[in-house]
């Protein structure tokens, strides 16, 4: 497993020196961290494989090879694991009197039960509405969930600051909340796979895309749809199809499982 730092977040690090913050802002990270440890025990206990753990601007994110889960008991585990850990740690923290650490734990407990994506909570939300909807519906509905939430602590930010009644609580949570849903992306939808090639398809159709060295299999699951069958045909440097994949090889084989 690799451990990446941003630029960004160096560069914050940097600055937090001359400006006296540094002592806060390492222990908000190291804070971050033990949510992330208890995702990944979580996911090794799971049986998925971790790729990287990533210090990034707007918090620290624990990448995943396989994201793909098919049991809600086990994704219940995988992404409650962060947050319990800060409200175990925040519970403590009150017992004993510790106010930096109750009020860092309490925020990020707060926070990342939010059903905001890619937020543990809005996770969460998404993959019991797939279970019970489908992937299309669920994606829809965090989708708008998200932006509108995001939306409304930047607005009460904003109306604090006109009033001259700055909260930096409300500030740092929409700049939290807006930097994840911007700067969040997915390869692939993983519900939509799940779903996908669980279900029995409905009708005889069968779906080919041609894929070679320079366009990875992505594009193959991106495809793969419960409406009809599809065949990944890889072609090799001189246009040579040299192997067919059914859909459970190419979900495995695609980039990040």
């Amino acid at each position: 497993m690799k451990l990446r730092l941003s630029p960004l977040t160096a560069v914050m690090f940097v600055i937090s020196i001359f400006t006296g913050g540094a002592r806060m802002l390492i222990f908000t990270y190291a804070v971050m961290t033990v949510h992330e440890l208890a995702h990944l025990i979580a996911a090794l206990a799971i049986g998925l494989r971790p790729e990287s753990i990533e210090f990034a601007p707007f918090g620290v994110h624990l990448r995943l090879k396989n994201k793909i889960v098919r049991s809600l008991s086990d994704e219940m585990i995988l992404y409650a694991a962060g947050p319990l850990v800060n409200g175990a740690a925040a519970f403590a923290a009150l017992r004993l009197g510790w106010e930096n650490v109750y009020a860092i734990n309490m925020a990020l407990f707060v926070m990342n039960l939010l059903p905001v994506l890619p937020l543990d909570g809005g996770i969460i939300l998404k993959r019991i509405l797939s279970y019970r909807l489908g992937a299309s519906a669920a994606r829809r509905a965090l989708s708008v969930t998200s932006v509108l939430l995001a939306a409304a602590f930047a607005a009460a930010a904003v109306l604090g600051i006109y009033l001259g009644r700055v909260n930096l609580s409300i500030l740092a949570m929409a700049l939290f909340l807006l930097g994840n849903v911007l700067t969040s992306k997915e390869k692939y939808d993983v519900d939509f796979i799940i779903a996908a090639s669980g279900t029995k398809k409905k009708t005889n159709r069968v779906r080919v895309v041609v894929v070679d060295r320079d366009n990875s299999l992505l594009k193959a699951a991106k495809n793969v749809s419960p409406s009809c069958t599809t065949i990944a045909a890889v072609m090799d440097g001189e246009g040579r199809i040299t192997e067919l994949l059914g859909e459970r090889e190419i979900i495995e084989r695609a980039p990040g499982q």
